[in-house]
C-alpha cells in the first residue's frame, strides 16, 4: 500500500550506503585515490560489493573503512609497482596462450602477496559486510560470497581468463574473475536495499580503431558482453536510490596491466573523486 503523504507514524527508512568497486586490472589503483577522497569527505559504507581488483581493494577497506587503512593499502600498491605480482609482458602472454597453457601467469606471486598481507583470514571477519563475486567455470554464472577463506576467494575474483589461473573453491568448482559476468556489480548492490550507491568505476572502455591490436580484437567479444551487462545493471538501479558515480576516464580503452602507472592512477582517482563529490554537494545545496 502506498501513502500519498507519509503519516507521522510511518518510520523513515534508515539511510544505507553501499560502495560498489568495479574491475579494471591495474586501473584499480585509482580506487585508492577515490577511497581517500571519500574518507576525507566523511562518506562511509554500510556494506561493500566488489569484483576483480575491486574485490581486493574493497576487502581491505571493509576490514577497517578509515583513511588509515586506505593509506596502508596504498603502500601495498606502491610496493606492487616496484615489484609487480603479475607480469605485463605482451609477448610472454601471447606465447603462453599459443603453447596451450591455462594462463600466462601462475598466480603464485600474487598468492604470496595476499597471504603475507590480508588483514583477516575469513571474508566474514570484516568490519562492515563485504560481498565478493566470482564466475563459476562450469556454469558461467556469478557466485556471491560473504564468508570463506579470504586469499582463495580474492585470487578467484581476480583470475582474469588467460591472465591468471582459475581457483578451485570449497564448492569443488573452478572460479574466475567475477568481472567476466558483472564488472560493475550494481545488481548485487541493489539487492542489499541501499538508499545510496557509491560506485568506484575503473572499468576499461573500447579502443578507437587506430589503437586496435590483435590482443584487443581477440577480447572484443568479452568487452562487448561486459559492456551490455553493465548497461542493463545501470537500468535496473531504482530511481529512488541516490547514486554517486565516480568514473575514471579512459583515453586508451586498453586492459591496463602495467604497474608503472600506479602512482599516476592513484592521483587521478583522487582528483576525479574530489570533483564528483564537490559537484554532488553543490547540486544538493541548489
Amino acid at each position: 500500500m502506498k501513502f500519498p503523504n507519509r503519516p507521522s507514524w510511518v518510520p523513515r527508512r534508515k539511510p544505507r550506503t553501499v560502495f560498489v568497486l568495479s574491475g579494471g586490472a591495474v586501473r584499480g589503483a585509482a580506487q585508492i585515490g577515490m577511497l581517500k577522497a571519500l574518507c576525507e569527505a566523511g562518506i562511509k559504507p554500510d556494506a561493500i560489493v566488489g569484483v576483480s581488483i575491486g574485490a581486493l581493494n574493497g576487502f581491505w577497506f571493509a576490514c577497517n573503512p578509515q583513511l588509515h587503512q586506505v593509506k596502508e593499502l596504498e603502500k601495498l600498491w606502491i610496493e606492487a609497482a616496484e615489484e609487480p605480482p603479475i607480469s605485463g609482458n605482451a609477448l610472454r602472454r601471447v606465447t603462453s596462450i599459443l603453447r596451450g597453457k591455462a594462463s600466462f601467469d601462475t598466480g603464485e606471486k600474487l598468492r604470496k602477496l595476499l597471504e603475507s598481507n590480508v588483514p583477516v583470514e575469513k571474508l566474514n571477519q570484516t568490519a562492515v559486510p563485504f560481498h565478493l563475486g566470482t564466475t563459476s567455470a562450469s556454469t558461467g554464472l556469478i557466485n556471491w560470497w560473504n564468508k570463506g577463506p579470504s586469499v582463495d576467494l580474492l585470487l578467484a575474483s581476480a583470475a582474469l581468463p588467460g591472465l591468471l589461473p582459475a581457483v578451485l573453491l570449497e564448492d569443488n568448482d573452478y572460479h574466475l574473475d567475477g568481472g567476466v559476468v558483472s564488472n560493475v556489480p550494481l545488481r548485487k548492490a541493489v539487492s542489499l536495499k541501499p538508499t545510496n550507491l557509491v560506485v568506484l568505476d575503473v572499468a576499461s572502455r573500447f579502443l578507437p580503431p587506430e589503437k586496435q591490436t590483435a590482443i584487443s580484437l581477440m577480447m572484443i567479444g568479452f568487452r562487448a558482453a561486459s559492456a551490455e551487462l553493465t548497461r542493463q545493471e545501470w537500468a535496473d538501479v531504482p530511481k529512488s536510490v541516490k547514486v554517486l558515480h565516480i568514473a575514471l576516464q579512459d583515453p586508451d580503452g586498453d586492459l591496463d596491466i602495467d604497474f608503472q602507472n600506479v602512482p599516476d592512477l592513484i592521483k587521478e582517482g583522487e582528483n576525479v573523486a574530489r570533483k564528483v563529490i564537490s559537484e554532488s554537494l553543490s547540486n544538493a545545496s541548489n
